[in-house]
């Protein structure tokens, strides 16, 4: 009788199979040069290894071993056939692709489904991205390189080692927590350099968006400075600062979602309000400057001195937040954050997140954060006013006291 599952996993092994042949077979097309396979082949590799995992489930694991290497010698004896007809260095990313099409064959008859199907769509887009991969690895620097392994180090190489325990008076120390945050921080600024760089700037707007991903003070420090020599977009400017300042209240959500998602509904509505107010100023702003270009310099994705600052940083903020709550109650909470938002959101932020986890209730938390962003607004809306130009400073400081005094508002009636 007819095993109508099997039946359909061996299909899904030759439709993925012909998902890569089918991007391959374009690439091949495009570049008008022989290759290792396309759109007819990538489907029997992927039917090779369901067939084979389907006969090591019923006779012998051996059948799939044997399977393998007869594909990889078949691989490698293909790629020195076309290699040696060629004049030029031929890489090995199609035969690589397919030893992988055949466990994504093998996978789908294992009834991993699911895991088969990620793993296409994921080596289908790297090959599909080839030209733009090649041309974002072009302009990578020394320093970035550099960087991109400090930042694996602490992640992967010193997180997993840190003690996972509270040290010192009300156990106010935890390493790991310490540690983790600096990762996570870490991350979301890599991310967005990440962007900036693939996208590159294409216009002043786009340049706030992906800079308030990194850091909206600098965002608004550096559009301030360039407002006072290119006076003629100011209204672009303070697109691009304001536009930066929506994504703080966005990254803000994300960092407690991530922490803590039984704060989340509460930081909610008082984070997409501020956050939708400035898209809607932004809207008003835009017809007049989406067509000015825009570069801002953020400097390196990630740099240990600065990582470990924010390390220490948060230790002190997450030890002054948790004394503060012992000792002085909510009062002394929301002094903390008044003077963490003079600084830095994101310390602030991971801080309450972390502690309404445990000890700190959910209201203080949400308004301490509240405050915290909003003490950061101010001190950005001074930036603005004490080093752009004076239309830029104006307008950015009106926009923010009115951004504040809602903000305020959504403390006191939420």
């Amino acid at each position: 009788m007819l095993d109508y599952t099997l039946a359909i996993n061996f299909i899904i092994a030759l439709a993925l199979g012909a998902l890569v042949g089918l991007e391959r077979e374009y690439a091949r097309y495009k570049k008008k040069a022989r290759d290792f396979a396309g759109i007819r082949t990538f489907p029997m590799i992927a039917l090779f290894g369901a067939i084979s995992a389907y006969l090591s489930i019923h006779y012998s694991l051996w059948i799939f071993v044997v399977a393998f290497l007869i594909m990889g010698a078949f691989v490698i004896a293909a790629y020195y056939t076309i290699a040696g007809k060629l004049s030029y260095h031929m890489g090995a990313t199609s035969e690589i692709a397919a030893l992988i099409t055949f466990l994504v064959g093998a996978l789908a008859i294992y009834g991993e489904v699911t895991l088969a199907s990620i793993v296409t769509v994921v080596i289908t887009t790297i090959l599909y991205l080839k030209a733009a991969l090649h041309q974002f690895a072009k302009k990578i620097k020394t320093s970035e390189i550099q960087d991109t392994l400090k930042f694996a180090i602490i992640a992967i190489v010193i997180l997993p080692l840190l003690p996972n325990q509270g040290f010192g008076p009300h156990e106010i120390f935890n390493p790991f927590v310490i540690w983790l945050m600096v990762v996570f921080i870490s991350g979301i600024s890599f991310v967005g350099y990440i962007f900036m760089k693939w996208f590159g700037e294409k216009g002043i707007s786009i340049a706030g968006i992906l800079g308030g991903l990194v850091s909206s003070t600098a965002v608004t420090t550096s559009f301030a400075q360039r407002s006072k020599k290119e006076k003629k977009i100011y209204q672009a400017l303070v697109l691009g600062v304001i536009l930066a300042n929506a994504i703080m209240f966005i990254r803000i959500l994300i960092e407690v979602f991530v922490i803590n998602q039984e704060l989340f509904p509460k930081l909610l509505i008082p984070m997409l309000t501020l956050a939708v107010i400035c898209a809607i100023f932004s809207f008003f702003l835009y017809e007049k400057s989406k067509n000015v270009k825009g570069k801002i310099d953020l400097g390196s994705p990630f740099t240990l001195g600065p990582a470990l600052k924010f390390g220490v940083f948060f230790a002190v903020i997450l030890a002054l937040v948790k004394l503060a709550d012992v000792y002085l109650s909510t009062k002394g909470v929301y002094i903390v954050s008044v003077i963490s938002g003079f600084a830095d959101v994101d310390a602030i932020t991971v801080s309450l997140s972390q502690l309404a986890k445990t000890s700190l209730d959910h209201v203080t938390a949400r308004n301490g954060i509240v405050i915290a962003a909003l003490t950061n607004v101010a001190v950005k809306g001074g930036i603005a006013f004490w080093f752009g130009g004076k239309k830029f400073g104006r307008i950015i400081l009106s926009f923010y006291s009115a951004l504040i005094v809602v903000g305020i508002v959504t403390i006191v009636f939420l």
